[in-house]
Order: structure tokens, then C-alpha cells, then sequence
């Protein structure tokens, strides 16, 4: 048998391993494109964001830079706020925010936006909260 002809079987493994692979790049797409209705805010350099740039009774997603950047921020009213990950509990993809819900758009989980709740599937745990600090109107995450 002539070394440099591919098999129909190897070919044949080799195109199911290629779309695979395809499929998994195209479900984990780029962490940071603003996904769902509202675009995640940027912290500053110094790693704050100011509490006037979220709006009142409202989540907000904000990209603190670093690994694991997004975190739904829940403002209620004057410096009522909660903090939640941006991250799916079923697998870890960056969440979209939807209106009054935070979408996966890998597999199809949905969060309540206030509470980071599950509301549908996979997921069946909720969005573990963030710990973050207000001093002097700038908002940062705890370390």
C-alpha cells in the first residue's frame, strides 16, 4: 500500500475530529463582545467602576479585567448593591444579559438578573456571589 494515500477510514476520522472541534470553537465564542441587550462596562485602570455609572434597579455587567473578568452587578436603589459571577454554573461560559435575565449562550441556561436564580436548565445552581467594595463612589472587587 502506498504510505502517502490516507485511508478512507483515517479520512473519515479525521473529518469527525475537524467538525468536533469546530463545534466546540463556535459554542465558546469571545468572552468580551457585549453579549445580549447591554454591553459589559470596562473598570478603570486603577480596577474601580463608578457607582454613577450603574443605573438604579438595574443589573449591569461589568468586566473587571483578569481571569474570570464579568460580574453582574444588582444596584438597587442609592448603594444597595449585590454582586454575582458572569459565569454559567453548567460549564463556565460568560453569561449575556437579557433584559431581566442573564442567558448562556452556550447551552441554553437562563439566571434571574436580580437574584443570579436559575431559571431554566442545564444550570442547577445559582450564580455564586462576588464580593465587592463601594468607597467614595468607585466600586471594586474584594480580594
Amino acid at each position: 500500500m502506498n504510505e502517502t494515500c490516507l485511508s478512507r477510514r483515517r479520512a473519515l476520522g479525521l473529518l469527525s475530529l475537524s467538525a468536533a472541534g469546530a463545534g466546540t470553537l463556535a459554542a465558546c465564542g469571545p468572552e468580551d463582545q457585549g453579549f445580549g441587550d447591554a454591553a459589559p462596562l470596562r473598570v478603570e485602570e486603577d480596577g474601580t467602576i463608578a457607582l454613577s455609572q450603574l443605573p438604579e434597579n438595574a443589573t449591569t455587567l461589568v468586566n473587571f479585567g483578569g481571569q474570570r473578568p464579568f460580574v453582574a452587578i444588582v444596584r438597587g436603589t442609592g448603594e444597595d448593591l449585590t454582586a454575582f459571577s458572569g459565569y454559567c454554573t453548567h460549564q463556565g461560559c460568560a453569561v449575556a444579559q437579557n433584559g431581566e435575565e442573564l442567558d448562556c449562550p452556550c447551552h441554553g441556561s437562563r439566571f434571574d438578573a436580580r437574584t443570579g436564580e436559575v431559571l431554566a436548565g442545564p444550570a442547577a445552581s445559582p450564580l455564586p456571589p462576588v464580593a465587592i467594595v463601594l468607597e467614595d463612589g468607585q466600586i471594586r472587587r474584594d480580594s
